[in-house]
C-alpha cells in the first residue's frame, strides 16, 4: 500500500470518526434535551466509528453485489467491533460505559439487536452512497493539501488522546478509591453472614451496634461517590455516558440479596 493511499485511508478514518460523532451526538442531545459532547475524546470525533466504518469498506466492498450479505456481514462486523471495546474498556476501567441490558435481544448488555440492526442498515448506506462520496471528495483534493490535511489532523488526534487518556486515568482513580471502599463494606457484611443463627433480628442489631467501622465506611463511601458526581473534570463523561456504572455493582447487589435470603431462611425457622 502506498503512501497516498495511506493516506487517504486515515482521511476515510477522520471523515467517518466526525460523522459518527455528530450523528450520536444529535442523537443523544435530541433525546437528553441538551447539547452533549458524545464519546470520550474532547474534539468532534469518535474513532470507534471510523474504524467501524473502514472495517467494513475493507471487508465488504467487494462483496456490494449481494446487498442481503452486506447487511448480515454489517450487523456482525459492527457488533463485534461493539461488544470488544465494551469489553476492553471495561477490563480498563472497571466500569460499564453503555448498557443495553434493559433492551430485548442484548448479550450481556453489550450490544443489542435493534443497534446491530440499525448499524447493518448503516453499512448498506455507506457501501452503496455516502463511501463513493467520500472517495471522491477525498481524490479531488490536491495531494499536497491532503498530505497537509493528514499531518494536522494526525497531530490533532494524538494530542486528543493523550488529554482524554489521561482524563480517564484520573476518572480511573476516583472509581478505585470508591469501589475499595465497597469492598471493605463488603468484607464486613460477608464475614458476619455465616454467623447467622436463628436469633436473626437479635444479631442484625448486635452486629450494628458493635460494628461502628461500618457505619463510618457507609458515609466514606457515600462521600466518594458525591465527589464523582460533582466533579466537573468527569462532567463529560457523565453526559456522554449516562448509563455508565461500576462493573462490580453487580456484585455488591449480589451479596445484598444473599443477605436477604439468609435472613428469610433464618426467620422462617
Amino acid at each position: 500500500m502506498d503512501t497516498i493511499t495511506v493516506i487517504n485511508y486515515f482521511l476515510y478514518l477522520m471523515i467517518y470518526s466526525f460523522l459518527g460523532w455528530a450523528c450520536e451526538s444529535a442523537y443523544i442531545s435530541i433525546g437528553r434535551k441538551k447539547l452533549v459532547n458524545s464519546g470520550f475524546m474532547h474534539g468532534p470525533f469518535c474513532p470507534i466509528y471510523g474504524f467501524g466504518a473502514l472495517f467494513v469498506i475493507l471487508l465488504i466492498s467487494r462483496l456490494e453485489t449481494n446487498p442481503l450479505l452486506v447487511f448480515l456481514l454489517g450487523v456482525i462486523i459492527t457488533s463485534v467491533i461493539e461488544y470488544f471495546t465494551s469489553w476492553l474498556l471495561e477490563m480498563l476501567f472497571h466500569v460499564m460505559w453503555w448498557d443495553y441490558s434493559q433492551r430485548k435481544f442484548n448479550i450481556n448488555g453489550r450490544v443489542c439487536l435493534r443497534n446491530s440492526f440499525l448499524f447493518g442498515c448503516l453499512s448498506i448506506f455507506v457501501i452503496y452512497f455516502l463511501h463513493p462520496m467520500v472517495i471522491t471528495f477525498v481524490e479531488n483534493l490536491s495531494i499536497s493539501l491532503r498530505q497537509l490535511l493528514a499531518i494536522v489532523l494526525f497531530l490533532y488526534l494524538i494530542t486528543d488522546v493523550v488529554l482524554s487518556a489521561l482524563q480517564l486515568i484520573s476518572f480511573k482513580q476516583q472509581l478505585s478509591m470508591f469501589e475499595s471502599k465497597l469492598e471493605e463494606v463488603k468484607r464486613i457484611l460477608a464475614s458476619q453472614i455465616p454467623d447467622f443463627n436463628f436469633n436473626v433480628k437479635e444479631k442484625i442489631e448486635s452486629f450494628l451496634e458493635n460494628t461502628p467501622e461500618l457505619d463510618d465506611l457507609k458515609k466514606q463511601v457515600n462521600q466518594h461517590y458525591q465527589s464523582l458526581r460533582e466533579s466537573t473534570r468527569q462532567a463529560r463523561l457523565r453526559n456522554s455516558f449516562p448509563s455508565l456504572k461500576l462493573s462490580n455493582k453487580k456484585q455488591l447487589r449480589d451479596l445484598g440479596e444473599y443477605f436477604r435470603k439468609q435472613y428469610d431462611n433464618f426467620s422462617q425457622k
